[in-house]
């Protein structure tokens, strides 16, 4: 048979489910600076240099629940129903009472936002998502043939949501609005005050709230973080987390996707949720046997400890940042992240965020992730996790990196 009579098509979701982050680190196109070490500062893994371990008490409750040999069937697609209380209790609030029937245990934080979208949104609707923002979102848009519509984060006001551009994007085919909080990848947290503007919004249209926290508890430099289901009952919040980041075991891949909702309203979303899940039928059974041991006895410095190291290199960061004219870098509150602006006015040969990133590899063999990448061009975004010794090294690099290719470099450089 001629090769020329086959011809075998891939569907039109798997052939746009592009994650640029993905496409641009599992690829070599950005191409290192051989006579140097490449010092990566481009992805949001805790495990990645081995300083940030997890805890004693998580490794153990894992081998534990492995052992055990109680956790080697199939789970019900909704979870462990244990992993599920353990859950409901860490995460319930006076004014929004959970128990395990509001929670579904998902394949990391990811398959629980996959699992909001795909239940809510049709071909056609549209989701208000943040810019910046985590590539995560246009997959998921992307694929479904539904539209995102990016509202403005505001550089000059902590990365706040421009709430009137917000609300202008609403339409009668939107389906949600995207909360991320902390946030990846701008390092933001929000106060009590502006997540209570937000809710305004939803409410005043009758619009549930995605809540991104992944990142709730990773906070520091004086923030505090508000989830947001604990500040409202009346609009329904899809609160999805887990433990890979504040837990330091993203490779575990175990979330959660709570649903508040104290008047019943996304009865039709928990069903479509649920059906979604006889995809993969559940999570890891052995780590939703470690959940319970891990949410309750992990212990609070454990995580004081990630919260003072990204406190140690955030600033850091900002403060060598700061001393280069061409860039302006936002002082991080939360999540693992720093962004911070380039005048490419300023230099000679680089005319945007990619390449400012890729000749940074090439020269320096540092490697970042340009704003591109979050819908959001001229920026950069600097991975916060590495030891103290290595982010220091990479920030002369970078410091050096500016100073030759500034039209005006500053005296001590020429």
């Amino acid at each position: 048979m001629a090769d020329g009579s086959w011809s075998i098509q891939a569907s039109y979701e798997s052939m746009h489910c592009v994650n640029p982050i993905r496409q641009l680190v599992d690829t070599d196109r950005y191409q290192p600076n051989p006579e140097k070490t490449v010092l990566k500062l481009n992805i949001g893994d805790p495990t990645f240099y081995g300083n940030l371990p997890p805890s004693p008490v998580t490794v153990q409750a894992l081998a534990d629940a492995l052992t055990s040999g109680a956790h080697n069937n199939y789970k019900s697609v909704l979870g462990d129903v244990d992993a599920r209380a353990a859950v409901a209790k860490k995460y319930t609030y006076q004014n929004n009472p959970i128990t395990e029937k509001d929670v579904m245990m998902t394949s990391g934080c990811a398959q629980a936002v996959e699992f909001c979208m795909t239940a809510l949104c049709d071909p056609g609707s549209n989701v208000l998502v943040p810019t910046p923002g985590f590539s995560l979102y246009k997959v998921n848009t992307d694929s479904r043939k539904v539209d995102r519509r990016l509202y403005n984060l505001m550089p000059d006001k902590q990365w706040e949501a421009d709430i009137a551009h917000m609300e202008s994007l609403i339409d009668d085919k939107t389906r949600c609005i995207v909360v991320v909080n902390p946030s990846n990848p701008c390092g933001s947290v929000y106060s009590k005050a502006h997540l209570q503007q937000i809710i305004a919004v939803a409410e005043k249209h009758h619009l549930p709230l995605i809540a991104d926290e992944i990142y709730g508890g990773v906070v520091y430099n004086g923030a505090v973080f508000h989830p947001l289901a604990s500040l409202t009952d009346s609009v329904p919040i899809l609160t999805c987390a887990g433990i890979g980041k504040s837990y330091l075991v993203p490779g575990w891949r175990l979330g959660w996707l709570i649903f508040y909702d104290k008047f019943d309203r996304l009865k039709e979303i928990r069903r479509g949720c649920a059906l979604l899940g006889g995809r993969i039928l559940g999570a890891n059974s052995v780590a939703q046997g470690a959940l319970p041991k891990i949410l309750s006895e992990v212990p609070q410095d454990f995580f004081e400890n990630t919260n003072r190291h990204l406190a140690t290199t955030s600033s850091l960061v900002f403060d060598k940042l700061s001393q280069v004219s061409c860039l302006m870098p936002i002082r991080p509150y939360g999540a693992m992240y720093i962004l911070f602006g380039v005048n490419f006015e300023e230099l000679a040969d680089i005319a945007d965020d990619g390449e400012f990133t890729e000749k940074l590899m090439g020269e320096e063999s540092v490697f970042l992730l340009p704003g591109t990448i979050f819908a959001y061009p001229n920026y950069i975004r600097i991975v916060l996790l590495a030891p103290v010794a290595l982010m220091s090294e990479a920030l002369d690099r970078i410091v050096q990196f500016c100073h030759r290719h500034m039209k005006s470099p500053p005296p001590s450089v020429n």
